[in-house]
């Protein structure tokens, strides 16, 4: 798996075939499902209004491929994909704001009808990705039903099936999940074969649990002392990254979206040891580096950011598709004279100490906490933020080679320098969205270079 944007996506010329949900005519409307929606969902969509209000033009969503090798058989294809959306939920749901909370109106899987549509031939790679961009640019929003889009590509030796997604109804681990749900029923609608389907565990019943656990938590209750230790270190609620960007607050800039790779397998494994000799995982050896990369640059002593943690603890939610990630704040300290043994030490203290609340819905401590930024439809400024995902532990990981899955997040427009570490069967990779602005670009490159020369320097050693 990797992690890239869509100017980077290797696929041919091909006969392009799409699929989107509709509502049937028999469609009962006494057997929709109303539900509540998640915090984070609710937040989402509250922002994609706020846009339309504001009549701005921007472009987000996250989208996904994988190959099928082979002549596909397009039947066998669109019942894997019937499958897929009749299983989740959260994709046959539709949001509307009423008075109070978000709500979802959510269709029986019974009642899945995707209509198909042969959209034709693109005659060169640039064809196919404009295609795939602008269709998913017009298509894809929170404010919009169905909330994701799915085709495939038939190329000559094989075929690049792919979906988008709005945000609201997915994370990246999901992403994981629907490549290996649908290559393996794709297989078996192919063979002929028939399999006991099963409705996974919801997202929408994970966000009923989360609002009736904390409809009645309060800035000053015990829920929230991580947050208020945090909040009385880091003087903010959001930490504001320690480098001039030279962007302003309130303001969207178009986004730079790149991806590189920073170590190939052989080094990444050996820094993945290095880590473990000082009793860290990998992930805090990367954060580790990006923090002491960041004190090189600025000259903090102490690294403060937001990072995303995973909520599928659940069992029942291991394979579920879902916005199931929590947004969490971490410290610890980056100054000068700080070896590497001793940071990854300090970011295992800290996230052992995060991890105790990270039940606690970011997008709640938020609304308490910092009820100033709460109608922003942003964040106020550049926050520093640390993403990490391992896809070498996703659900059939071990096809990858031949699957070719890749994940592309895209947002046109961003007031701040997200970056994803990635680690995968060929190395370690960093993708990242930034501010478009000069002086930002020049920031975020002189932290992505400090990154790999620690790197360099500490494998070197």
């Amino acid at each position: 798996m990797q992690q890239i944007p869509i100017s980077d996506l290797d696929i041919g010329p091909g006969w392009i075939h799409e699929w989107c949900l509709v509502a049937p005519d028999t469609l009962d409307l006494a057997a929709v499902a109303n539900k509540s929606a998640s915090y984070n969902q609710e937040k989402h969509f509250s922002a994609a209004l706020d846009a339309r209000r504001e009549h701005v033009a921007e472009d987000h969503w996250v989208a996904m491929t994988f190959r099928v090798d082979g002549q596909v058989d397009l039947a066998a294809l669109e019942a894997a994909l019937h499958r897929f959306v009749a299983r989740h939920e959260v994709l046959r749901c539709g949001f509307e704001q009423l008075a109070g909370d978000l709500r979802c109106d959510v269709m029986p899987p019974s009642d899945v009808v995707l209509q198909h549509t042969e959209v034709g031939y693109r005659d060169s790679t640039e064809a196919v990705r404009d295609h795939l961009e602008s269709t998913f640019d017009q298509t894809i929003s929170a404010l919009n039903w169905p909330l994701f889009r799915m085709g495939v590509v038939v190329e000559p030796q094989w075929s690049t099936v792919y979906l988008a997604f709005d945000h609201i109804v997915c994370d990246g681990m999901s992403l994981a999940v629907a490549v290996e749900e649908i290559q393996r029923w794709y297989a078996e609608a192919a063979a002929g074969a028939v399999t006991e389907f099963e409705v996974a565990g919801s997202y929408l019943d994970f966000g009923a649990a989360q609002r009736r656990r904390y409809a009645g938590m309060t800035a000053d209750g015990p829920e929230l002392a991580y947050w208020r230790s945090f909040l009385a270190r880091c003087g903010d609620f959001f930490p504001e990254i320690p480098l001039d960007l030279g962007i302003e607050s309130g303001r969207m800039y178009p986004a730079e979206n790149r991806m590189v790779q920073l170590l190939d397998d052989a080094a990444a494994t050996a820094f993945e040891q290095l880590c473990r000799r000082h009793d860290g995982k990998l992930f805090m050896g990367v954060l580790a580096v990006a923090g002491l990369a960041l004190g090189r640059l600025s000259g903090a002593d102490t690294y403060h950011g937001l990072m995303p943690v995973g909520e599928r603890q659940d069992p029942r939610y291991r394979s579920s598709f879902g916005w199931f990630v929590n947004t969490m704040p971490i410290s610890f300290p980056i100054s000068a004279d700080r070896t590497f043994p001793e940071t990854v030490a300090a970011v295992g203290h800290a996230f052992r100490e995060l991890i105790e609340s990270v039940e606690v819905p970011f997008v709640k401590a938020w609304e308490l906490l910092a009820p100033e930024y709460y109608h922003m439809r942003m964040w106020p400024y550049p926050v520093n933020f640390f993403s990490f995902l391992d896809f070498r532990r996703a659900p059939g990981a071990e096809h990858y080679d031949t699957w070719r899955p890749r994940t592309i997040p895209q947002a046109s427009h961003t007031n701040t320098g997200n970056m994803w570490f990635y680690r995968n069967a060929d190395g370690l990779h960093l993708h990242w969205i930034t501010a478009d602005a000069p002086t930002c670009v020049q920031a975020m490159a002189a932290y992505r270079r400090a990154v790999s020369e620690i790197l360099a320097e500490l494998l070197d050693g």
